[in-house]
């Protein structure tokens, strides 16, 4: 299952950049590899070489990647060494197939400037000063953000009183709403486009712009706190016969914000084709100098944060601006941190195993980092050993499909602190007052011999 779904995420990924990059190599809206041309730029042979040239080049890249995520699927025996493969094939994807069109589009740049094909003046700055001053109306007002932050209070406060150990699933959905009202603040002051010389128009498009991608974020936050409520409430509400339907209703909450993010922008661009058409007075700017390859914006005279992409659909961030770099390198620096502590805890628990041992006192301490424990003997209340391990959710450690060690919740018993091995039964199940204890060792022999000295000592608490 686990492989399928890396599988499936590395299939959905190439067929993005598929559909983002594939149509750069046609000239439209008066560009060509998001290089602004004049309509005879397209005759000449060079502009039809560095086209074929970027379609050898990206399918050659293709291949390559495909045949690097083969190991994936011969690691699946082995989760940890499969997910950290993949965690580290999948940025490197992304940045290996960036590369054909960012050589297409210097490339083009270079012909460009060769030729002297500039389509209007060099340096020219969004500038129609009424577009600037009332680009901001009629958006979303940032209050209405109050009702799905209300909405993130309330799973909060719901969660915390029937489960603390989800209570991280309630905070996620509060910092996805935050994140959210956050980026629709900062789109607010987004550059703003010249479409037309009629400043009505300008003033008309960034307005409808601003006003649709204003409610989007609105809404996408609403969806998403609906969606963080279903999983809390999925793992407070254990069925086995329900599997199926809450994984229906995840992949559900997952794909609408994505349809409702292409509906937003597909929206715009309809509505700027049907106004410039009915106008007749297109301008396209000549900025390429600003976006250094293609798909990053970097502006030091624009204080914009976002701005239109070039490619694909959106906008992008100003790297050139103070907010831009803390937006690029903090969403950087938070990624790789928590790629480098997902890694770490994949490799720890492939490599290093709980360890059971009795200690002073008769005490029983099980040694693993993050999650040791300790008990005296006589505090057990009940011990046995058994072949199968009840269904339940993970609260806070780490599950495979071979591993399963921290806190869990498990179904008809509740909370458990579990280390095992999953396909190595026996397990040693220990009830204490407040919970109880899954424990077994890779060998077979080993664990059964852990189960006859915990028995004893339990045995020898009760007569003392």
């Amino acid at each position: 299952m686990f492989t399928l779904l890396l599988s499936g995420i590395a299939l959905f990924s190439y067929i993005v950049l598929l559909a983002t990059y594939g149509p750069q190599t046609k000239y439209q809206k008066g560009m060509l590899f998001a290089v602004t041309l004049p309509g005879h730029a397209m005759e000449h042979p060079e502009t039809a070489r560095i086209q074929a040239g970027f379609r050898r080049r990206f399918r050659n890249v293709s291949l390559g990647m495909a045949l690097l995520f083969v190991p994936v699927l011969f690691l699946r025996h082995h989760m940890a060494f499969q997910a950290v493969y993949f965690f580290m094939w999948f940025p490197t994807f992304f940045i290996v197939m960036a590369l054909p069109f960012r050589k297409a589009f210097r490339q083009t740049l270079a012909l460009k400037r060769e030729h002297d094909w500039f389509v209007g003046p060099r340096r020219v700055v969004m500038g129609d000063l009424r577009v600037a001053r009332l680009k901001n109306r009629k958006s979303a007002p940032l209050w209405l953000f109050s009702f799905p932050f209300a909405m993130a209070g309330g799973t909060l406060l719901w969660t915390a009183r029937e489960e603390k150990g989800l209570l991280a699933i309630a905070v996620g959905g509060l910092a996805v709403t935050a994140l959210l009202f956050l980026i629709s603040a900062l789109m607010r002051r987004s550059k703003a486009k010249v479409y037309s010389e009629n400043s009505e128009v300008n003033l008309s498009l960034n307005q409808a712009r601003r006003r649709v991608l204003s409610f989007l974020w609105l809404a996408v936050a609403v969806v998403e706190n609906i969606h963080f409520y279903l999983i809390t409430l999925s793992a407070l509400r254990e069925n086995d016969g329900m599997t199926g339907f809450w994984t229906a209703v995840t992949l559900l909450f997952t794909a609408i914000p994505l349809a409702m993010v292409i509906y937003a922008y597909r929206k715009i661009r309809v509505l700027e084709n049907d106004i410039l058409a009915q106008e007749g007075k297109e301008i396209v700017t000549d900025d390429d100098e600003y976006w250094a390859n293609g798909f990053t914006y970097h502006n030091p005279d624009d204080r914009s944060v976002f701005v239109p992409k070039r490619v694909g659909m959106g906008e992008t961030v100003n790297t050139a601006t103070l907010t831009g770099k803390i937006l690029v390198w903090g969403v950087l620096g938070l990624t790789a941190s928590v790629l480098v502590g997902v890694i770490f805890m994949l490799i720890r628990s492939e490599l290093t195993s709980p360890e059971l041992r009795f200690a002073a006192d008769n005490r029983v301490e099980i040694d693993y980092p993050m999650y040791s424990y300790g008990f005296r003997a006589e505090d057990i209340r009940d011990i046995a050993l058994v072949d199968e391990l009840p269904t339940g959710i993970k609260i806070n450690g780490e599950a495979t499909d071979r591993h399963a060690r921290g806190h869990f919740r498990l179904k008809e018993l509740g909370k458990a602190r579990l280390y095992v091995f999953k396909d190595r039964p026996p397990f040693i199940r220990i009830k204490l007052k407040d919970g109880y204890i899954f424990y077994n060792e890779e060998e077979p022999g080993r664990t059964q011999s852990l189960y006859d000295q915990l028995k004893e000592r339990v045995a020898s608490g009760m007569e003392n």
